[in-house]
């Protein structure tokens, strides 16, 4: 569960998968305790070190029980967990994800993309109710027989000096937590460069990367290596951009477009685009991004999805080159129609993120009586910056074409975001769009 949610939002999922337990830490039994009586079937309160009336301890129940395993037959296409979406374009939904998942999910993370070995040394920084940070990259450093370093939160400094002390090797970022460390690494007054040599690998995921903060980083961390895939709480591990490819696409021009794809598919997993009838579009054409294979969700619960040959359609727009790279262009519902014209929003924030002015943006569409919709973007300006709206958007009307440049640039003090980075653009379509519009 995510943690970070209000008893409102928290609510949706626990009515929703009817649990009959709940486990939690110390901070959250007072939230736990008004939601009681609104959750039907929900009978046991585990708490660890908790002494609440109405309260069970989870570590009296470990001593209390006996020793052998539990002599429960499990088969791989049972179902092991419902991991619930970010609820990034409506209600949150629960994913049912099966024993034989997980497993193949972990050996294509410990395998394919981190490479891990029992010498290993993880630092986890997601949160772990994401499907990236448990299943993507606990699990497998655990199943490795890896040390695991895990932080409560993520900040910058402290990230660093936990990379510094506990000499990780590995760590898995969102793009935001990438530049928010390219940032630190660059602005921090030391009397000594950091000592990060041991990190032999970043590994980053969950959304698009701008290639401006990604060049950054290949230089701000040169002895690391990096690995890009892209998934989701419904399809696990589809593909990787591997170190190989991120070394060949800065050594040698011919193949800097490799930064802005996410790599290859993975074995077990099949992945194609899909035109509006349903049939795969020919290499190079931009439409849904749909995937199969042995690592996807079962379905959503509570309704399993028939057979296992039908596509998981995943609301990506992308496009696939005639080698296998997948580039992300947009969300399905994020992009914008302005005067007919078709717009995608990541191609507008890779232009922005190029002015120096410029530490965040985010591009949406707005209701525009001549356009239908026009492109606005919020921007958060890097400290100390003077420029203006015009002056963004002045620059930006230089490398864009009309029809993508924003028409309205917001000055904002920070953008509103999910727990793991990614930006929630309905919520800056509900703060800037009144409903007259």
């Amino acid at each position: 569960m995510n943690w970070r949610l209000s008893k409102r939002e928290l609510l949706h999922p626990l009515q929703d998968s009817r649990p009959c337990a709940i486990l939690v830490e110390p901070e959250f039994v007072p939230l736990i305790d008004q939601l009681r009586g609104d959750v039907q079937g929900l009978r046991h309160f585990i708490g660890f070190d908790v002494r609440e009336p109405g309260w069970l301890d989870y570590e009296r129940l470990l001593g209390n029980a006996p020793d052998d395993e539990p002599q429960i037959p499990v088969r791989p296409d049972d179902v092991l967990c419902l991991m619930y979406t970010s609820g990034t374009t409506g209600r949150p939904k629960g994913a049912m994800h099966t024993h034989g998942g997980l497993m193949r999910n972990c050996e294509a993370a410990a395998q394919s993309l981190l490479h891990l070995s029992p010498d290993d040394v993880t630092l986890a920084v997601m949160p772990l109710f994401h499907v990236g940070g448990m299943w993507y990259h606990l699990f497998p450093s655990f199943a490795s027989g890896c040390t695991t370093v895990m932080l409560s939160a993520f900040e910058p400094g402290a990230v660093l000096d936990a990379m510094e002390r506990h000499r990780s090797t590995n760590v898995h970022l969102v793009p935001t937590m990438v530049h928010a460390l390219v940032e630190r690494m660059r602005n921090e007054p030391r009397e000594r460069p950091r000592m990060l040599d041991h990190l032999r690998l970043i590994y980053y995921a969950a959304s698009s990367i701008p290639i401006e903060v990604l060049r950054a980083a290949l230089t701000v961390f040169s002895s690391s290596r990096f690995v890009q895939s892209y998934g989701s709480t419904e399809a696990g591990i589809v593909t990787a951009l591997t170190p190989e490819d991120h070394a060949r696409a800065v050594a040698d021009s011919a193949f800097a477009g490799l930064l802005s794809s996410c790599g290859r598919a993975l074995g077990g997993v099949e992945m194609t685009v899909l035109d509006a009838d349903g049939r795969p579009a020919p290499a190079g054409s931009i439409d849904e991004i749909a995937v199969r294979g042995e690592r996807t969700m079962a379905g959503y619960w509570p309704t399993r999805r028939v057979g296992g040959d039908d596509w998981l359609r995943t609301e990506d727009m992308g496009c696939i080159d005639e080698n296998g790279y997948l580039s992300i262009i947009d969300r399905k519902h994020d992009m914008i129609v302005s005067g007919g014209e078709n717009v995608y929003p990541c191609e507008v924030e890779e232009i922005l993120y190029r002015d120096p002015d410029i530490l965040e943006a985010a591009v949406f569409g707005m209701p525009d009586a001549r356009w239908v919709e026009k492109v606005a973007a919020a921007i958060v300006l890097r400290p100390g910056s003077k420029a203006t709206a015009e002056d963004i958007i002045g620059r930006a009307r230089l490398q864009l074409a009309g029809y993508k440049c924003p028409k309205t640039v917001i000055l904002a003090e920070s953008l509103p975001r999910t727990a793991t980075g990614k930006v929630l653009k309905k919520e800056l379509r509900q703060l800037y769009v009144s409903p007259r519009e």
